[in-house]
């Protein structure tokens, strides 16, 4: 592998070169407009771009070098998700540097599989294209919005992108924002100061608790004008302070939302503020509801049913017929709860059969 060092820190270049001794040439150049004649002849398998951040257009510079993937490198500090990007940039990685986050980040972008077998339940056509979205937009720091129907799966996508992600030994922190009240919406999300309001104690919020990771903020949708107003203040000023206190606090999460409302359709502009839309909709995965994955079912009906029980005998073809046939509104959430009953009814029968099932 050919790999192009682009920024002023040479000693970086260097450390590049040792780690990646035994399999790899390491090129420098101290920045994109200083690149030699010689090089610009030579296409590298990937430029890594230690540079200055400003909004950039490095298109030209791709294009010189016969368009290679360009993975741009920051501090912790520099809050990816709320920076302006560089035009041109395939992916942004976070120091501290290594072979297997640099690798795994070049796997992720070629398409390639980070796994040989398909998860369970990602077989149909439909769930592969979200498999595939999701492994992309795990070498990302950009914010995800999840949209799909109640119960097709949006924090189980979340998680996926989190453990693919170079967060992954961050935490996983998941707010339903739907369950909140709106008084207390500011103080689950940003934390409070004794005092703050009438039984207050000091207490972090969601942002810090997934300080370093990742933030998933479920049915966002719900959230009411002043939460949204508050939000969208620390997103794009990357910025907090714990209600009640006036410490400012840096925001280093990477934002995952879902929603099931059409928050995105001009009937909802009223509801939703459209200046936080365009905030968390910079990555976009729309989950497909079951129905239109229907390849999928017989799979997730017998994995669930081998899960809840260690007598499992199976489904008979029938039952899979008359699973896959339903319309089902509940989405998977629905077909587990459905198959939960079914083996409950088909005790001490040899297998599942149409006569268990009961939506």
């Amino acid at each position: 592998m050919r790999i192009l060092y682009v920024g002023p820190d040479s000693r970086e270049a260097a450390a590049l070169a040792a780690m990646f001794a035994a399999d790899c040439r390491i090129d420098y150049c101290a920045a994109a407009g200083q690149l030699p004649a010689a090089k610009a002849t030579e296409r590298p398998d990937v430029v890594l771009y230690a540079d200055r951040f400003e909004a950039l257009d490095l298109r030209p510079f791709a294009q010189a070098l016969g368009w290679p993937p360009i993975l741009a490198i920051a501090d912790e500090r520099d809050a990816l998700p709320f920076g302006p990007p560089c035009t041109g940039v395939t992916a942004y990685i976070e120091r501290p540097l290594s072979a297997a986050r640099i690798e795994a980040a070049l796997t992720v972008l070629s398409g390639g599989p980070l796994h040989e077998e398909c998860p369970v339940g990602y077989r149909s056509p439909a769930a592969r294209r979200i498999l595939t979205l999701i492994e992309r937009y795990a070498a990302y720091e950009f914010p995800v919005l999840i949209l799909g129907e109640s119960g097709t799966g949006k924090e189980l996508a979340a998680r996926r992108i989190h453990a693919r992600s170079a967060r992954h030994r961050g935490p996983f922190v998941a707010l339903n924002c739907a369950a909140i009240p709106e008084e207390l919406a500011e103080s689950e999300l940003f934390g409070s100061e004794r005092g703050a309001f009438t039984g207050a104690v000091q207490r972090p919020g969601a942002f810090e608790l997934a300080e370093g990771g990742t933030l998933f903020l479920d049915e966002i949708g719900e959230t009411g004008a002043s939460a949204q107003a508050k939000l969208l203040r620390a997103l794009e000023s990357g910025e907090f302070r714990r209600l009640g206190g006036s410490a400012l606090r840096k925001a280093n999460v990477r934002l995952v939302a879902a929603t099931s409302r059409d928050i995105r359709s001009p009937g909802n502009a009223s509801h939703f503020r459209p200046d936080l839309l365009y905030r968390i909709e910079t990555l976009v995965l729309e989950l497909p509801p079951l129905r239109e994955r229907r390849e999928d079912i017989a799979d997730l009906a017998e994995t669930f049913a081998r899960e809840a029980s260690h007598g499992w005998k199976g489904f008979s073809g029938a039952a899979l017929e008359l699973l896959a046939a339903q319309p089902w509104p509940g989405n998977v959430r629905q077909l587990k709860n459905v198959v939960l009953r079914a083996i409950v009814l088909s005790d001490g029968c040899p297998e599942i059969g149409p006569e268990h099932i009961f939506l």
